[in-house]
């Protein structure tokens, strides 16, 4: 089923441009009002396996039902975004979305969808200037959270990015703020099984005077769970006691609209979630067959194609099957070029792969 949010009006909680953060010496900034109107947009969102979005019983945070975007600055002096770059003193200007993996599965991250809220030039962007999307595996004690009910910015004390796994790059040019963005990095980034994951949006790319931002959801939509970072240069903040306005207060708790991508990490002959899944021809031209194969008898199977952008454009469902193999054809001549997703449903659990079309 489609999931339609609607960035409402609520938009931009406003903190104050001459309050930003001083590390270790000011670690909040203010938040003033009234709020920043930065318009009203409605997005749908398909449903490949994405972190956050569709599973959510496996990996967790979800995304909230308020999708919100948040402007670094006051009404009268914007200097950016909030989950972006910004005039931050620090200059965070990389924001990362962590997921607690929940069943302990080993996945490959193949790629991501990101929601840009807004973007501007002020000089003229330069054909270079980009974002570079990137996986982390995450540990302990790789970032700074509160600690003993104070901020801490001394001491890792929480969860956080360790290695970067895989990376790819979106050009300014190319950073859509009316549909979603899709990635796909070069090689899976292969995440242990029990371990969470990370992906970010480093904005440190840009060109001077290009700025951009993400969507969140709402103050408190994210249960506490403080999986939302910030970077400066070195070193990783949780975003919710970094820009929560008042001083380990957690007031901000959101998640920011970066949506990674899974897969198995499992081999083409193996059971993931009780399905196989595979398709040939891959790349494909004008046909691809999808063949599956139930481990047990099964309930509600459904089969999606999602497009680059987030949007579903096939949805077939099947009911209840029996165990056993499947083999459906799909037309895909009126397809662009370009890198799909294509999931299985079955008694409520996914599996997500990639589909590239070549003309």
């Amino acid at each position: 089923m489609k999931k339609i949010y609607s960035l409402i009006a609520v938009s931009a909680l406003a903190l104050a441009a001459n309050a930003q953060v001083v590390e270790g010496t000011q670690p909040h900034v203010t938040k003033t009002s009234p709020y920043v109107n930065l318009g009203t947009h409605e997005r749908v969102i398909g449903n490949p396996d994405t972190t956050g979005i569709v599973n959510v019983s496996d990996f967790l945070p979800a995304f909230g039902a308020t999708p919100t975007f948040y402007s670094y600055g006051s009404a009268a002096l914007t200097t950016g975004y909030l989950f972006g770059n910004n005039g931050s003193a620090n200059g965070f200007k990389e924001i990362g979305q962590g997921y607690q993996n929940i069943i302990g599965s080993p996945v490959n991250i193949v790629g991501a969808l990101l929601w840009f809220g807004g973007k501007q030039s002020d000089m003229g962007s330069s054909p270079t200037s980009k974002v570079v999307v990137k996986a982390y595996d995450m540990t302990a004690n790789k970032s700074y959270n509160i600690n003993a009910g104070a901020f801490n910015s001394t001491v890792l004390n929480w969860p956080g990015p360790n290695t970067m796994k895989a990376s790819a790059d979106i050009l300014y040019s190319a950073i859509d703020t009316l549909g979603f963005n899709g990635v796909v990095f070069p090689s899976p980034a292969h995440i242990a099984a029990s371990t969470d994951f990370l992906v970010s949006v480093d904005f440190s790319t840009l060109a001077p005077g290009d700025t951009a931002g993400l969507v969140s959801d709402a103050q408190n939509e994210a249960l506490d769970i403080d999986y939302a970072f910030h970077k400066t240069a070195t070193k990783w903040f949780v975003s919710d006691e970094m820009f929560s306005g008042a001083a380990a207060t957690g007031g901000l708790d959101n998640d920011v609209a970066i949506w990674a991508i899974l897969t198995d990490a499992t081999g083409v002959n193996e059971y993931f979630n009780g399905m196989k899944l595979t398709t040939y021809p891959n790349p494909a031209v004008n046909n691809v067959t999808v063949e599956y194969t139930l481990e047990k008898d099964a309930k509600n199977v459904k089969l999606f194609v999602v497009d680059p952008a987030g949007r579903k454009i096939i949805d077939n469902s099947y009911g209840s099957q029996s165990a056993g193999t499947y083999k459906i054809n799909l037309e895909t001549s009126n397809l662009a070029a370009g890198t799909y997703y294509y999931q299985l449903n079955a008694n409520g659990h996914d599996f997500t792969k990639l589909l590239v079309i070549t003309k």
